[in-house]
């Protein structure tokens, strides 16, 4: 096997691994006082596109930990100093030496830092070293089968990524945002697979209504481009008694965004190594549920029947 990580933001490739693979991962903690007295840029391809108009409003909006600017993928460099911190997609790319083999990418929102080794000068064309990039937190994300298999293209959309993550949205980033500022504030390290349950908030979610993306009915096939099958309502909700209800992702991330009153919703990632489940809280971000299955498999009734339980959990 042969495995390489792209950073989009300067187009680079290099041999470091990453520190974990759990759906939101935390690490290098100390380095949170750094981020507070800088500024974190998130990086995209152009974050005055109207596509990317709703994103920059919510990461502004989001943010809390200090100073925060969309910038350009091609304005990361210089804007690299001891205090700044950045937001960047990321992936990890793994192609068997078989020839029958498809490219598996695991691509994810990555925050890091640097370790002041690098200073920013045009004169010189040095480019930055990803040797010297401190990773402090990773959002794994849900691509498509089109983005794994052309990762780069990535770094030529907008920041919308044309539809190709499935776990993404101006509401949904809002609130990955706001539980990656929780979690930084309090200095908790995420080990990889954690998976959690909060006893309070979900007994709550078992009188109340549990929002789902429309996408958990596909049947993703594990090495083609086509979503066009679909598992019927009794396969993934029968004995399921909780109340639901199934919609677009699109309204989904309408509904974070505007409805004043918190709710409760599920998204379902898919690497493609792994599985997770997890339920949000809309108002905080805060994840109250989050489920690992070290398997890429789809969603399953099974899935919900291990959310009912620990709903009934006192």
């Amino acid at each position: 096997m042969k495995s390489k990580n792209s950073f989009f933001s300067f187009i680079l490739v290099s041999l470091f691994p990453l520190f974990s693979f759990s759906q939101i991962t935390l690490t290098n903690t100390a380095e949170v006082t750094k981020i507070k007295q800088g500024t974190t840029y998130f990086a995209m391809k152009d974050p005055a596109s109207p596509a990317a108009a709703g994103y920059v409003a919510a990461i502004k909006k989001a943010w809390t930990l200090g100073k925060v600017e969309c910038i350009k993928y091609t304005e990361v460099e210089k804007n690299i100093a001891p205090n700044n911190s950045f937001v960047t997609i990321g992936a990890n790319m793994t192609t068997s030496n078989s020839a029958l083999a498809s490219t598996e990418t695991r691509i994810y929102l990555e925050l890091w830092t640097t370790n002041g080794k690098y200073t920013y000068d045009p004169k010189k064309r040095r480019h930055f070293n990803q040797q010297d990039k401190i990773v402090v937190a990773t959002v794994e994300l849900f691509a498509d089968f089109f983005a794994q298999n052309n990762p780069s293209a990535l770094y030529k959309m907008d920041y919308d990524a044309a539809g190709h993550f499935k776990n993404w949205g101006t509401g949904v980033l809002s609130n990955y945002i706001q539980q990656l500022c929780t979690l930084l504030e309090k200095g908790t390290e995420c080990a990889a697979k954690t998976e959690i349950a909060n006893t309070g908030e979900l007994q709550k979610l078992a009188s109340a209504t549990l929002f789902i993306p429309d996408y958990v009915m596909i049947k993703f096939p594990k090495n083609a481009d086509d979503e066009s099958k679909k598992y019927t309502d009794k396969e993934i909700f029968d004995d399921f008694t909780q109340a639901y209800k199934v919609l677009p992702t699109a309204e989904l991330n309408d509904k974070i965004l505007t409805n004043a009153t918190p709710f409760y919703y599920l998204l379902f990632i898919k690497t493609p190594t792994e599985k997770f489940v997890t339920v949000t809280n809309s108002q905080t971000g805060e994840i109250i549920y989050s489920a690992y299955t070290g398997s890429a498999t789809n969603f399953k009734s099974s899935d919900l029947k291990e959310l009912q339980k620990a709903t009934l959990k006192k």
